[in-house]
């Protein structure tokens, strides 16, 4: 399972993904650079898409899905690892957006209700996946399919360290129980608060903070030790 984690190798990147609170009182950092969700002014449109959208309004749907499916492409892409499948669930998880628009609370974020769609829709088709028999000798694993191209590299030894350094993040994520996974991706990929993250994902903001800090720890000791990350 491949976790897209950014465009480029930066290891200060890599390190400041996992550098957690040392007291789960206080909000996790996002991370260096990256904009709250409550101040981006596209996700604000976003909100205002999906009022019109929730009120009747169905010219709304094009700005809907031109702003939000790119955002939830990203988070499924990172959740399970596979492009193809996650475009499927992006079309899976809009249909469903439309079908229960009119439980939308006007005023509310947008983001957060539409993740947790997504969320849903990804945890079923998990479900389905472990129902289905064993899959075939030879047949393409998802890990094949998720694989990104080789490229070659020129670019010297401190940008190969850097990429192996993302590579054990990837890896380290993917392992992760998807309870942790979801509470990282949320909370320093999409810029959630924590009760927001908690409202995704349906559990207590303490609980959300437990997940998010075991993952920190886990990415924190792989990169500590990459060697035995992976074993």
């Amino acid at each position: 399972m491949w976790v897209s984690i950014g465009e480029s190798a930066d290891p200060s990147r890599a390190r400041s993904m996992v550098e957690p609170t040392d007291n789960l009182s206080r909000p996790l950092p996002l991370i260096p650079g990256e904009r709250s969700r409550l101040s981006d002014s596209s996700d604000r449109a976003l909100d205002e898409a999906m009022d019109r959208y929730a009120r009747g309004d169905d010219a709304a749907f094009d700005e809907l899905y031109r702003r939000g499916a790119p955002r939830l492409r990203g988070f499924l892409l990172r959740l399970g690892g596979d492009r193809a499948l996650a475009e499927d669930l992006v079309q899976e998880a809009f249909l469903r957006v439309h079908r229960a628009r009119g439980s939308f609370g006007a005023g509310a974020p947008a983001v957060p209700w539409i993740l947790a769609i997504g969320r849903n829709v990804f945890r079923d088709h998990v479900r389905r996946v472990r129902a289905r028999p064993a899959t075939t000798a030879g047949s393409t694993t998802e890990d094949e399919r998720a694989q990104p191209e080789a490229a070659v590299d020129t670019r010297g030894d401190e940008a190969l360290a850097a990429q192996e350094m993302l590579d054990v993040v990837r890896r380290t994520l993917s392992e992760l129980p998807t309870v942790q996974r979801e509470a990282f991706l949320l909370l320093r990929f999409e810029g959630l608060s924590v009760s927001e993250a908690a409202e995704v994902v349906g559990a207590s903001v303490g609980a959300v903070k437990i997940r998010a800090f075991r993952a920190y720890e886990a990415l924190r000791a792989a990169l500590d030790h990459p060697a035995r990350a992976g074993r």
